[in-house]
């Protein structure tokens, strides 16, 4: 049946672009600029494809150069990526965010008009910014539970990583890259490099998540200081979408059997979104949860601060003493 579907339906095909000597040239200089910056590979790596998309317009589309193209050529970008590539506002931005930068680096001027007309008419600012919710202990034991009742092999590592995700309030890429040799597992100290800020910080768990990993990592084969702390059952490393996937597929079962509710907009960075909700109600001072996760402004942690399950709670208490 699945075939059959496969050769009804129409699946439109993604313009293939091409990497050419002129491609290559700016993709190169691009590399450079960014890595000289500092820039995670991953993030080079995402910025990359959108650039190629819109390199390739201007020569394909349009027979111009970069540093060639005009105000009326950037719309008919933008125009191209809405009408024929299908892309939503928020991906819309995201090009126009890596165009900036582009232009920047390369020393070109000539998306300022573009720019500066944008800005005025409010083009990648006007739409709606969704945001997922967090998460509490009961969610998360239904979770947990969720997972290590599946019949994959690796549910009990699988658990473990969410465990300690929900604990340290760590991202997923940084908890993956973790190493032994920064992991203090007698007192359940870990420190965590190559973050998001470019700052290391300290993270630590209960005395339960820590029994918990090290009793999950007596299956690891590489215990050696440069080797990954989550690793697959071979020593290599865990790839950044598995703990995702993992995760994505126990709401989805929770929310087929009912226990969970469907307008939940719940996913693995809830976890990282509960843990900052669960400090500040407990009384942490927004300063340190602000340290703690790992957040480059202040405001990033005001906004779990005044989130709407804080909110909820507060109007529950004043419904208490009315």
């Amino acid at each position: 049946m699945q075939n059959i579907k496969n050769l009804i339906l129409l699946n439109p095909k993604k313009e293939e672009i091409k990497e050419t000597p002129k491609l290559k040239k700016w993709i190169d200089k691009y590399v450079s600029e960014r890595e000289f910056d500092g820039i995670k590979e991953s993030t080079i790596e995402g910025d990359l494809n959108r650039l190629k998309v819109f390199l390739n317009f201007g020569y394909e589309r349009l027979e111009k150069e970069p540093n060639d193209m005009e105000n009326s050529d950037f719309v008919r970008f933008f125009n191209y990526l809405e009408n024929e590539r299908k892309l939503s506002r928020n991906t819309q931005k995201r090009y126009y965010d890596v165009l900036k930068v582009f232009y920047k680096l390369m020393r070109l001027e000539n998306l300022n008009d573009f720019k500066n007309e944008s800005e005025d008419r409010k083009r990648f600012s006007s739409f709606e910014i969704k945001h997922y919710d967090s998460l509490g202990a009961d969610i998360l034991n239904l979770i947990l539970m969720e997972v290590l009742e599946s019949r994959s092999t690796t549910k009990v590592r699988d658990a473990m990583i969410i465990r300690f995700l929900w604990d340290t309030g760590a991202r997923v890429s940084e908890a993956l890259n973790l190493k032994y040799g920064d992991s203090d597992l007698e007192k359940g100290e870990f420190r965590l490099r190559d973050t998001k800020g470019k700052e290391e910080r300290i993270v630590t768990c209960s005395k339960d998540t820590l029994d918990f990993v090290n009793y999950c990592l007596k299956a690891n084969i590489k215990k050696n200081p440069g080797d990954n702390l989550f690793q697959t059952y071979r020593g290599e490393p865990l790839k950044r979408n598995r703990p995702s996937d993992v995760f994505r597929n126990a709401v989805k079962e929770l929310k087929k059997k009912g226990k969970l509710q469907d307008n939940k907009r719940v996913v693995i960075h809830s976890l990282r979104h509960g843990r900052a909700v669960d400090l500040l109600d407990k009384g942490m001072p927004i300063d340190i949860v602000k340290e703690y996760l790992g957040h480059k402004s202040i405001e990033t942690t005001l906004y779990y601060s005044h989130s709407k399950e804080r909110q909820q709670k507060m109007l529950n208490q004043i419904k208490k003493i009315l």
